[in-house]
C-alpha cells in the first residue's frame, strides 16, 4: 500500500449515537489539494460520514506510514472530539505526529500544547503552505520548525509560537477548485448531512476572511487578522465558482449553500449570477447575506435562479439601535421591509434571521424584535423569519473585550469551552438578561415566528 504523507481526520462533535457537527470544514479540501499539487500525498477521512468499522485509523496510520495526522478543532463545540481523537491515536500509535488546526485551535494554541501532550503541533490560521513546510521540516528531523509560518510547537524550551505570516490568497483558492474531493476516502457525495453537505445542500465556501466585525462572530475582520494573519478578503473568481458548480451538477448535485457573504458589495454575486445564466446553469442556491440585497441583486436572483432558491438575511435584532451596535452592516427596518417586498414581487424567496441575547439588548429591544417578526407574518402571510441565540465564540469581539460590550463571560479558556453541555449552554450573560432569561426570550420569539 502506498505511503501517505498527511492524513486529515475530521471527528465532528460526537454525542452518544449522534454527531452534532457532521459537516467538515471546507479548508480540508483546499489543504489536501494544495499538498498534492506540491508532490505531497494527502487523504481525508470524515468520521461522521463513515460506516461502522469502515476505517481502522491506527491500522491505516501504521500500514501507510503516515507522517502527520491533521485533526480540525475548528468550531468550539467539536474541539473536545478533536482532542479525544488525538489522545486515542497517540495511545494506539505512539510515534505518530499529530497537528491540530482551525479557529478554536488557533485561538488556544499555547493552551493546547501545554495541557494536551498528544498534540505535537498547532497550525494557526490558513494551513496550506504551513503544512507543506512542516512536512518538509519533519523529513529533516524537525531542525527548521522555527521557520514554519503559522506554526505553534513544543520544544525542549517549551511552547513556541511562530509568526502568523501566511494567508491563502485569491489566486491560490481559485486554482484549487474542487480538486480536494478526490482525496476524501469515504467520499459518497449524496445530498445528506456529512462530508460537505448540510440539510441536503452542498456547502460551498467561496471566500476566506470578512470585511465585517460583528460583536458575536469569531471569524470577523479583527479575529482573522489576529489569529490568521489575514488582512482583507480572499475571494475565488466568479468564473472558477461557476466551473465548480458545473462540476457539482455533473455529479448530480444541484443544491448549493453559499455561507455568509464577506463583502458589503453585491458586485461579486451579480457577476456570478450573470455567468450562471451565460452557462445555462440553474442550481438551487441558498445564499446567506449579512447586509441588505440591492434591488439590482434581487432582480438578477429572480432572473438567474429557479423558484426553489432562497436568500437569508441575518438581521440580528429587530431593534435598529441593537443592530447598529452589533452588526457590521447597518440598515433600517424600513429598508429591510422594502427589500423583502421587492423580493416577493420578483419571485425571490427571502428569509430573515433574528438573534436575541445580543449585547446591550433591553426588554424594549427584545419586544421590538418580536413586533417586527409579527409584522412580517401579517404582511407576507407566511413565516419569513427565524430566531436563534448564539454560543460564545472564542476570538469574537465580545469574547476579547467583554467590558466594552457589557457582558459577563463564564468561559475564558479552552478548558471552559470543553466543559460546555447542552444546546443552550451559551457561556455568557448580558447586562439585562441572564442565560436562562435569554433562552426564555428565544422560546417566546420562536412561538411568535410560527
Amino acid at each position: 500500500m502506498k505511503e501517505l504523507d498527511c492524513l486529515f481526520v475530521y471527528p465532528g462533535a460526537p454525542a452518544g449515537k449522534k454527531n452534532l457537527l457532521p459537516i467538515m470544514p471546507a479548508g480540508l479540501l483546499a489543504m489536501a489539494a494544495y499538498l498534492e499539487r506540491n508532490s505531497v500525498s494527502a487523504a481525508i477521512i470524515s468520521l461522521p460520514s463513515a460506516l461502522d468499522g469502515e476505517f481502522d485509523l491506527p491500522g491505516i496510520i501504521r500500514e501507510r506510514r503516515v507522517k502527520l495526522v491533521c485533526i480540525p478543532a475548528h468550531w468550539h463545540r467539536q474541539a473536545g472530539g478533536a482532542l479525544r481523537l488525538a489522545e486515542q491515536l497517540k495511545r494506539a500509535v505512539p510515534g505518530v505526529r499529530i497537528a491540530l488546526g482551525g479557529y478554536t485551535a488557533s485561538r488556544f494554541a499555547a493552551e493546547i500544547l501545554k495541557e494536551h501532550p498528544a498534540v505535537d503541533f498547532v497550525v494557526r490560521g490558513d494551513g496550506e503552505l504551513p503544512l507543506l513546510k512542516l512536512l518538509g521540516s519533519l523529513g529533516t528531523g524537525g531542525r527548521s520548525l522555527g521557520r514554519v509560518p503559522n506554526l505553534a510547537w513544543r520544544g525542549k524550551e517549551g511552547v513556541t509560537l511562530n509568526r502568523t505570516s501566511y494567508a491563502a490568497g485569491s489566486a491560490t483558492l481559485t486554482g484549487l477548485g474542487l480538486a480536494g474531493l478526490r482525496f476524501v476516502l469515504n467520499r459518497r457525495l449524496t445530498p445528506r448531512r456529512g462530508i460537505c453537505f448540510e440539510d441536503g445542500m452542498f456547502t460551498y465556501v467561496q471566500a476566506r476572511g470578512c470585511a465585517d466585525n460583528c460583536s458575536a462572530c469569531g471569524g470577523g475582520r479583527d479575529a482573522q487578522r489576529r489569529m490568521c494573519g489575514r488582512r482583507g478578503v480572499a475571494l475565488k473568481s466568479p468564473a472558477s465558482v461557476v466551473r465548480d458548480f458545473a462540476e457539482l451538477a455533473a455529479m448530480g448535485i444541484k443544491e448549493i449553500q453559499l455561507p455568509l457573504n464577506p463583502l458589503p458589495s453585491d458586485a461579486y454575486y451579480i457577476a456570478l449570477l450573470k455567468l450562471l445564466m451565460k452557462k445555462k446553469l440553474r442550481p438551487v442556491l441558498k445564499i446567506e447575506l449579512c447586509g441588505l440585497p440591492s434591488g439590482k441583486l434581487l432582480k438578477w436572483l429572480g432572473r438567474a435562479l429557479g423558484p426553489e432558491s432562497k436568500i437569508t438575511i441575518f438581521a440580528g435584532s429587530g431593534s435598529e439601535k441593537i443592530r447598529r451596535l452589533n452588526r457590521g452592516r447597518f440598515y433600517t427596518n424600513a429598508g429591510l421591509m422594502a427589500a423583502l417586498r421587492l423580493a416577493s414581487r420578483l419571485g425571490v424567496k427571502a428569509w430573515t434571521a433574528f438573534t436575541t441575547g445580543l449585547p446591550f439588548e433591553t426588554r424594549r429591544d427584545f419586544l421590538a424584535t418580536a413586533a417586527l417578526v409579527r409584522r412580517m407574518r401579517r404582511e407576507f402571510k407566511i413565516g419569513r423569519s427565524g430566531v436563534y441565540v448564539f454560543s460564545l465564540e472564542p476570538g469574537s469581539p465580545l469574547f476579547e473585550d467583554p467590558e466594552k460590550y457589557g457582558v459577563t463571560l463564564r468561559r475564558r479558556t479552552l478548558k471552559d469551552f470543553l466543559a460546555q453541555r447542552g444546546k443552550y449552554d451559551m457561556g455568557y450573560s448580558t447586562a439585562c438578561f441572564t442565560e436562562r432569561e435569554i433562552v426564555r426570550n428565544l422560546k417566546f420569539l420562536e412561538k411568535t415566528a410560527r
